[in-house]
């Protein structure tokens, strides 16, 4: 098969994709109510129990159990589901007098589970003499056990969320590397070939980490904890979803992305700068000498510029593979219109990553250079990525905000769930990176004009920019906690 004919299938299930991810969806899934409610009393001979999700949902791992003072923990005879979200339990025979537990797991239509439990009493029947056999010390605690037990296996979510934290920093650092090299970079050839091999790591760190998170998932939602790994119906159970599409999505988008990126070098003199005529059209970035205002023959001789050609095209659909998985998972599934919604998820990842992974790279090229003693540019490097990083972060705060309108259905919903509360989280941690950039540009920035190469200046720079990686590390890892916190709005 050409490259030309790759590029052409890989184009059309781009768009396979799009058109059926158009489709509007509803309000999140979540516990609505029992029938028996929890706590209430009920007549003897009860063989029913109704259990109603406010949105779509199908039984998963362990789905639905009871605890019977007599018979012990059982499995309902027969599960129906009159309407979408209902289900009714029949058990055969009836349910014992005392009191019952039941636990349910259900998976989401983002395919994630989400777990619960209630008790209610069942009375004895009319002159029979009350069972005293589970009474006393031991009833309550067993009951209490059973509650608190879940259908989902602990270690699944843990290994689920270490694999997602990985692809999602691989993902900001393939992603912003590669924009950072089109845009702002300027530089030695060895200094791209640099920037690529890290590109090229990220997308293998996306695959890898894409892996590890389909298996925390099957372990997660199969209850059976590392034994699932082993069971090919644990699989197709919890990954023939939106979930398990956007796994895949990301598996290929990383490999292709792995494999398939390659540099085309132009000298920085004949380069299309793009950010030349941004910087004439708009008053942002940092710095009193606008990127529109350097000479154009400032660069040295030996200074190239990567230009993405037609060999570039199918890592591009990589990216778009990277960039469309986000819109298959977590909230973009359940939340307002899935076209709106999962557009706007998909470009908060794409600005988010501009900014994150920019802020790795300008770390990344400024210490080589000042480690080898080399002229660093920092004034250019810095004013020409605050133009790209302002545009970035203003993306991010209007989507954020977007998102969190569309998810949250109260403001009480910022304190009251794991969603809220990670997104304040992350939210002060933005702060603080867009404080550290702040330094940069208030103080940093004028230090640099009045001597590009000044010692302290430059190494003052280093150390802001190391910092703000790291406080980047963190949104990063808060998103992905983020993201598999949609699910569990309660």
């Amino acid at each position: 098969m050409t490259r030309r004919t790759t590029t052409a299938v890989l184009g059309a299930f781009v768009v396979l994709i799009v058109v059926g991810w158009a489709s509007p969806v509803g309000a999140h899934t979540e516990f609505g109510s029992s029938d028996p409610a929890d706590g209430a009393t009920v007549a003897a001979g009860r063989d029913t129990v109704t259990i109603s999700f406010t949105n779509e949902a199908a039984a998963s791992g362990e789905g639905f159990v009871v605890l019977d003072p007599n018979l012990g923990e059982r499995s309902p005879s027969t599960v129906e589901t009159p309407e979408v979200g209902v289900f009714v339990l029949s058990f055969s025979p009836a349910l014992s007098p005392g009191e019952i537990g039941v636990r349910w797991t259900v998976k989401a239509p983002d395919a994630h589970a989400i777990e619960g439990a209630f008790a209610f009493t069942v009375e004895a029947p009319a002159g029979a003499q009350p069972d005293t056999s589970t009474s006393g010390d031991g009833a309550e605690p067993a009951l209490d056990e059973f509650l608190s037990e879940g259908g989902t296996s602990s270690s699944g979510r843990t290994i689920a969320n270490v694999g997602r934290f990985v692809a999602m920093g691989a993902t900001m650092v393939a992603v912003g590397f590669l924009v950072f090299a089109l845009t702002v970079m300027r530089g030695t050839r060895p200094e791209l070939r640099l920037l690529l091999f890290w590109i090229r790591r990220a997308g293998l760190f996306v695959v890898v980490g894409t892996v590890i998170d389909g298996l925390g998932q099957v372990i997660f939602e199969s209850g059976d904890g590392l034994s699932a790994v082993l069971d090919p119906a644990a699989y197709s159970e919890a990954l023939s979803t939106s979930l398990g599409l956007a796994l895949l999505l990301r598996l290929v988008g990383g490999g292709i992305v792995t494999v398939g990126a390659r540099v085309s070098m132009v000298h920085a003199h004949s380069a299309r700068d793009r950010l030349r005529g941004v910087s004439a059209a708009l008053p942002i970035g940092a710095g009193s000498t606008r990127v529109a205002d350097h000479p154009a023959d400032y660069w040295d001789d030996h200074d190239v510029a990567w230009d993405l050609d037609r060999h570039g095209l199918p890592v591009a659909l990589g990216f778009a593979l990277l960039l469309i998985s986000h819109t298959f998972d977590d909230h973009t599934v359940t939340e307002g219109n899935r076209f709106l919604t999962g557009t706007a998820s998909g470009l908060h990842v794409l600005a988010a990553a501009v900014w994150a992974g920019g802020v790795a790279a300008l770390a990344l090229i400024v210490r080589r250079r000042a480690r080898r003693g080399e002229p660093t540019h920092a004034l250019v490097m810095v004013t020409r990525y605050s133009i790209v990083a302002t545009i970035a972060l203003v993306a991010v705060a209007l989507l954020g905000a977007f998102l969190a309108v569309v998810i949250l259905d109260s403001p009480s919903e910022l304190w009251t769930t794991d969603w809220g509360r990670f997104l304040m989280a992350k939210t002060a941690v933005i702060a603080v990176a867009v404080g550290l950039g702040a330094h940069n540009h208030h103080v940093i920035v004028p230090a640099l004009e009045a001597s590009e190469e000044d010692e302290t200046a430059v190494a003052r720079l280093r150390a802001t920019l190391r910092n703000e990686v790291i406080v980047l590390v963190l949104v990063t890892g808060l998103t992905a906690l983020l993201v598999r916190a949609a699910s569990t709005l309660q």
